[in-house]
């Protein structure tokens, strides 16, 4: 008698086990008719999809051993409709802060080089960086939200199809650009400072670091470069103070042109007054402070004059606007950098300003820093990332520290003003843990009754990580 591999229909029916035989004993026995006309059913997982092909191809970019990309990634494009309005938010917001192509050239590429690998990933990581340098998201379609950070994840699971290695083109260089900028919101600072170090090593592959190799570009062509270097040369020095990297790139290339505008918006004065302040110091200055060493390169001339250089402030920038925020606060930040320089210079502390000078210096930065602040809205702080609350926390710092060295008339004065620094440090949002801390125990140790609003705490999003770039 023949075993069959399935149950018969009344057993399957009743859900009790049979023995396979024709008939079964269990018809047998009941008098039922033992048929197996149900179709067997198919054992083993289901067959694979393609939504479980963009799946399996996401989770396997990486390979877990060695961070070896192992598979290729299956993904739809993202929607013009998505990045154009990304792209316009850019455009009204952010352009005058890192400005690389205006609204115009950049819905130009849209139409026209959407199906361009390199050009397409550099428009989605600008929406992302947009995106999570506004804490927003946009709403393509009436439920569908995309945030910076899910574009972000896109482009990086992507990296193999923008950049194949086979050059080193400005969209290439664009696009590490704009994820660094990503991944400095997320408080993600190895990231972020692993792509800067990508964009910045494809300048130096392309020659951007040369004058010579501008000779023959068209002025459109060498305006983004230039623009583009500059964001990246002021980048790296930012880290060389908080995450003691040397620097590499210098002022080898001139500047970006200044360029005639209607809208105000475009206006490229207050990013050329701020390429200014990052550049007067030189390279050594950097240097000088990611090293903690203080060498011959600098003398107390070129000290004094970096702080004379800053001390007075450009009249040409708007007031109350997002480029007027970047300059000011750029300039407090070095001149406080180049004061804490002073007292690790050997023997320049009495020959550069007199004592009463030198300690007082700090308490005229956070004064500037302050008369700033009151023609500011508070909501315009969080456009310009970590950037702008590390720089306050520098001044703060720096602030606390000579507090007790003055005499009674003196140290009320300094108090006072630490009072409104530290209301105005801690209403800004910080990813800093670390550094934020800091203030936070100096603020009670040294000045237990200081009248702060509220506790002294992070925020919940603060991470336990390095130091933050902007």
């Amino acid at each position: 008698m023949s075993i069959v591999r399935q149950s018969c229909d009344c057993c399957r029916v009743r859900r009790v086990k049979c023995d396979r035989n024709r008939p079964c004993n269990r018809c047998h026995q009941r008098n039922l008719k033992c048929t197996y006309l149900q179709p067997l059913r198919k054992r083993g997982p289901k067959s694979i999809g393609e939504s479980s092909f963009e799946r399996l191809a996401e989770m396997q970019m990486v390979s877990t051993n060695n961070n070896i990309t192992t598979a290729p990634v299956v993904c739809k494009k993202v929607p013009k409709k998505l990045i154009d309005q990304c792209l316009r938010l850019y455009h009204d917001r952010l352009y005058v802060i890192w400005p690389m192509l205006c609204y115009d050239d950049l819905y130009k590429l849209l139409e026209e080089k959407y199906e361009d690998c390199s050009t397409y990933w550099f428009l989605v990581s600008l929406s992302a960086a947009t995106l999570s340098d506004l804490h927003t998201e946009v709403e393509y379609k009436e439920g569908v939200f995309f945030t910076g950070e899910q574009l972000c994840t896109l482009c990086m699971l992507s990296r193999r199809f923008f950049d194949d290695l086979s050059n080193s083109d400005i969209f290439r260089i664009m696009t590490y650009y704009c994820l660094h900028r990503c991944y400095a919101q997320f408080a993600e600072t190895r990231t972020s400072y692993r792509l800067s170090c990508e964009a910045i090593g494809l300048i130096k592959i392309a020659g951007f670091h040369r004058e010579e190799t501008y000779e023959f570009l068209p002025f459109d062509e060498q305006q983004l470069i230039r623009k583009v270097y500059y964001l990246l040369l002021m980048t790296e020095r930012y880290y060389a103070v908080y995450i003691k990297c040397v620097t590499s790139l210098d002022t080898t290339i001139s500047p970006p042109q200044p360029e005639i505008v209607t809208d105000s918006r475009l206006s490229l004065d207050s990013f050329l007054e701020v390429i200014r302040v990052f550049t007067v110091p030189g390279k050594y200055f950097y240097d000088a402070l990611a090293t903690n060493s203080v060498n011959d390169s600098y003398t107390e001339d070129s000290l004094k004059r970096i702080w004379n250089e800053l001390h007075t402030t450009s009249l040409a920038i708007e007031p109350c606007s997002y480029g007027y925020i970047d300059y000011h606060f750029s300039r407090h930040w070095v001149r406080t950098l180049a004061w804490k320089l002073v007292l690790h210079k050997k023997g320049m502390r009495l020959n550069l300003f007199s004592n009463t000078i030198v300690t007082h210096i700090p308490v005229e930065i956070a004064k500037d820093m302050l008369r700033d602040t009151l023609l500011t809205p508070i909501d315009l702080y969080d456009v310009h990332g970590p950037g702008i609350p590390m720089k306050a926390l520098e001044i703060a710092n720096a602030l606390i520290d000579v507090v007790s060295k003055y005499d009674h008339n003196m140290k009320l004065e300094a108090w006072n003003v630490l009072c409104d620094v530290s209301k105005f440090v801690f209403s800004l949002k910080h990813c800093n843990h670390k550094m934020f801390q800091r203030f936070s125990t100096k603020c009670q140790s040294a000045l237990i009754d200081l009248p702060i609003p509220r506790p002294l705490r992070l925020s919940d999003d603060s991470k336990d990580d390095a130091d933050i770039i902007p």
